[in-house]
């Protein structure tokens, strides 16, 4: 492979995270975006374990952040997001399996040592590189980790954990599954190469995931101005903003999250949910009466690395639940 081609793949996936990093600091749906962001690298992340993950197994906390339930599988998911200093990684060998998931990360508690002595061994390899620049020496630390598997299970996804960690990790536009996005969406057999090919692949996977999660982020402010556009024609919308708003952070959603996001009773949540439906805001996808589930009409990126980005344009300024808070004070409570 020509080492120009690989500088131009750097490029590319150097320019693709400053872009991510931009359009992060600027978007007006940041916060829709951020939660719909960590949904789907904890995807594929699943997808990279070879685990198909259950809708429930992942939720979100009071606070919007996301966690793994009972039923989510994947391993080392106890490091998925959670920071880790680079010096941790090479030269502490206990603090890495214990960011890892500890005994849970391994062949358990019966092979700890065995299992330290594994990483020790890939530490020693890892600090005989070459230098080089931050996404390429991760590329490098994160074929070498599949080669060395240290774990014995779960050697694939510590691997992208570790080289997301190392660079694009430690800027907020990756939650730990940038990389395993961009795998997903590219293919290839990442999982056994080597060399150049490796860094190849693993450049052109942040350059995909990237450009994904900028694609993501166009369909959420597009649908924020479809949102905008019924508020503002609608006379009485109660708090259709708000759900709409809650709406756009959460892949699915019932009216028991209705009336806790709300504070409308449920069957107060209920009418509201029938409302956005009508309006083709929302679409039932199961269940039903109280049940049902909705998600707003939204796919996700098929080919991030086919479409062309443009810089985030503010298009509203101001929250969707107070467009017709604005104009209409004092409303009348569904």
């Amino acid at each position: 492979m020509d080492r120009s081609d690989l500088m131009l793949a750097y490029a590319k996936a150097h320019g693709a995270l400053e872009r991510l990093d931009d359009r992060w600091a600027t978007s007006p749906i940041a916060g829709a975006w951020r939660a719909r962001m960590a949904w789907t690298e904890r995807h594929a992340l699943a997808w990279a374990d070879s685990f198909d993950i259950p809708a429930d197994a992942l939720v979100f906390d009071k606070r919007g952040r996301l966690r793994s339930g009972d039923y989510d599988l994947t391993h080392c998911k106890d490091a998925i997001g959670a920071p880790i200093s680079r010096r941790a990684l090479l030269e502490e060998p206990e603090q890495l399996l214990a960011w890892l998931g500890g005994e849970r990360a391994g062949a358990g508690p019966d092979s700890r040592w065995e299992t330290i002595q594994a990483i020790e061994t890939w530490s020693r390899a890892s600090t005989a590189l070459p230098p080089a620049p931050p996404l390429l020496m991760a590329a490098r630390l994160s074929s070498l980790w599949r080669r060395h598997a240290p774990l014995g299970r779960g050697d694939v996804v510590a691997s992208l954990l570790i080289g997301d960690r190392w660079s694009m990790g430690r800027q907020p536009g990756s939650q730990g599954g940038l990389v395993a996005l961009g795998m997903r969406h590219n293919g290839g057999r990442w999982k056994t190469a080597s060399g150049e090919e490796a860094e190849h692949l693993w450049l052109g996977a942040i350059r995909a995931g990237a450009m994904a999660h900028l694609e993501l982020e166009n369909r959420l402010r597009a649908f924020a101005m479809r949102v905008r556009h019924v508020l503002v024609r609608r006379r009485r919308s109660g708090q259709l903003g708000e759900l709409m708003a809650f709406a756009m952070e959460r892949p699915l959603i019932n009216s028991s999250d209705v009336a806790q996001r709300t504070g409308l009773t449920h069957a107060g949540a209920i009418k509201l949910l029938s409302i956005a439906h009508d309006e083709g805001l929302l679409i039932e996808t199961t269940g039903q009466a109280s049940y049902r589930r909705y998600a707003i009409p939204l796919s996700e990126p098929q080919s991030a690395t086919l479409v062309e980005q443009q810089r985030s344009q503010p298009m509203f300024a101001e929250p969707l639940g107070e467009v017709e808070a604005k104009n209409h004070p004092f409303q009348e409570p569904f």
